[in-house]
């Protein structure tokens, strides 16, 4: 029992660092595991191992909740392009370096899988974090993760397979296409009705929840499939609105700690690599980091979204994923991988998704915008003069606009959602794709010559960054909260609240629909 308390004492105390650092915990926890495997504290090895299973299922689970198909929204076209690039081009690059290097073909081809995803759970945190789960490039990023963890799911069973001949790999292919139908049936019905329609408590929602978990991992094991197959799935079954809504915070405590021992039980497994895997861990470590944000770049861009957009979901992507974990365990256990492939990949994992947060800046974004040598943008017929500047046609910004063309203003919109552009040319509306804080985007759109800015950006830095570079003309911004309209109005800005106007909406419609009766009112839309 002893070392079980060690065990637990090491995750606990590298979890608490790394949340009060700030940081992903994943690095710390590994780091933990190693210096209890050092000081001689870690349990017995086949202990470690069940705790290793254990823990595998809550962490890929707890992956597949956060991945609903619906949020990547418009961004599914430039999801898919920019995800098969990656995955596919990283993984090669890596292959060829492993070749070069000195390592066999079995391992050069496990790690190539193992570099080619980056992480949910670190970016969807972050994605959290900064409230950007649901902007232009948030968006793209679900979706890529989604296709690059689907990939691996997939090409998982037909690698454990391949040693045994071709034929070995087709039972695997079947069986997942068999839990791919039982994940579709699973969110379309099953689920609202096991989770919303009942109107369970917490304890039977937990309970639901981890038998969902159990049956699509005892469907895996029936069918052939690696358990880790079956406990991916069985989150995505569950990812779905609102039911993930509801689940997830049912289960947020539980992953966590199956998350904590099972990266310090992994990090107890890692040995102290040797000069040659340590270099090659070193390459690999550069691969990720200095090829995926150009890659990503390139390819977002030529999909359709803004420089800045693109930029950041490259930064974003940059490190290797917990699957890449569960591909270097799943080697392992079937005697493919020597451990020491193990000890590179958890290397290259640990140092990679420590260096995320600091690389995927606000700061580092502009730095690159500075030397980005091909920032594609829509240029205008004809300049404009005394015109109407709307950055940002969202949700609210579109009936704005609506207003506004309505009442025979000139408008020009700059907005970096490519769908939204796309609709504003079908209905000949002047616009230009791009970040409405660029300042060589504002030059384009004419900013020191219009009439008046309208900002109803989603970020409030932008609208700051905005207000340091425009002087001599009105700029009206979208605010939420005071702090905000305060450091505007310090700007010479004019703060809009968002709050207050959505309120004064509300309340002469319901006036109007008193008056004229609600069955005429009650398709009104909101305008700000």
């Amino acid at each position: 029992m002893i070392p079980i308390a060690f065990l637990l004492g090491g995750a606990a105390a590298a979890f608490a660092f790394a949340r009060w650092l700030n940081l992903p915990a994943v690095p710390f926890l590994l780091v933990a595991g190693l210096a209890l495997n050092v000081l001689g504290w870690m349990p017995e090895r086949a202990l470690l191992e069940d705790t290793l299973q254990l823990g595998l299922a809550f962490l890929v689970f707890a992956a597949g909740i956060e991945l609903s198909p619906r949020r990547v929204g418009s961004q599914r076209s430039a999801a898919i392009r920019v995800g098969l690039a990656q995955f596919f081009v990283l993984g090669a690059v890596g292959f060829g370096a492993v070749r070069l290097l000195g390592g066999e073909l079995q391992e050069a081809i496990y790690l190539a899988l193992a570099l080619a995803a980056s992480s949910t759970l670190l970016v969807v945190r972050l994605l959290q974090q900064r409230k950007q789960m649901f902007e232009p490039f948030g968006r793209l990023t679900l979706g890529v993760l989604l296709m690059q963890d689907m990939l691996v799911i997939l090409l998982l069973p037909i690698l454990t397979g391949l040693p045994e001949g071709v034929g070995a790999a087709l039972p695997g292919l079947a069986g997942t296409a068999v839990l791919l139908l039982a994940v579709l049936v699973w969110i379309a019905w099953l689920a609202p009705l096991l989770v919303i329609r009942m109107n369970l408590d917490e304890e039977g929602l937990l309970l639901i929840s981890l038998a969902t978990l159990f049956l699509f991992i005892g469907g895996a094991i029936y069918l052939g499939l690696p358990m880790i197959a079956g406990a991916f799935l069985a989150g995505v079954s569950l990812s779905g609105f609102p039911v993930s809504g509801i689940v997830r915070g049912q289960l947020r405590p539980l992953s966590d700690f199956f998350l904590a021992t099972f990266l310090t039980a992994l990090g107890g497994l890692i040995a102290i690599p040797a000069p040659v895997d340590l270099g090659i861990a070193l390459a690999l470590i550069a691969i990720v980091v200095l090829v995926t944000p150009p890659l990503v770049t390139v390819i977002a861009e030529a999909a359709g979204m803004s420089a800045r957009a693109a930029i950041e979901s490259g930064l974003l992507l940059a490190q290797t994923s917990e699957f890449s974990l569960v591909v270097a365990l799943q080697g392992w256990t079937t005697g493919h991988l020597r451990e020491e492939a193990l000890t590179i990949v958890a290397i290259v994992t640990m140092v990679t998704m420590f260096l995320t947060p600091f690389i995927a800046t606000n700061r580092m974004t502009w730095r690159l915008m500075a030397y980005h040598p091909l920032r594609r943008r829509m240029g205008l017929a004809q300049p404009h003069r005394g015109h109407v500047l709307l950055l940002g046609c969202g949700d609210t910004g579109m009936p704005l606009l609506e207003t506004l063309m309505t009442a025979g203003h000139d408008v020009l919109v700059i907005d970096d959602d490519p769908a939204v552009i796309e609709a504003l040319r079908d209905g000949d509306v002047p616009c230009i794709r791009g970040d409405g804080s660029d300042f060589e985007v504002l030059r384009m759109a004419g900013a020191e010559k219009a009439g008046v800015i309208i900002s109803t950006m989603r970020r409030p830095r932008d609208s700051l960054h905005l207000l340091a570079r425009v002087h001599d003309i009105p700029v009206l911004v979208r605010v939420f909260d005071d702090d905000d309209a305060d450091r505007i109005r310090d700007l010479g800005g004019i703060p809009i609240s968002y709050a207050a106007a959505a309120a004064d909406d509300f309340l002469a419609w319901i006036g109007q629909a008193m008056t004229f009766g609600l069955e005429q009112e009650r398709r009104a839309r909101p305008r700000l």
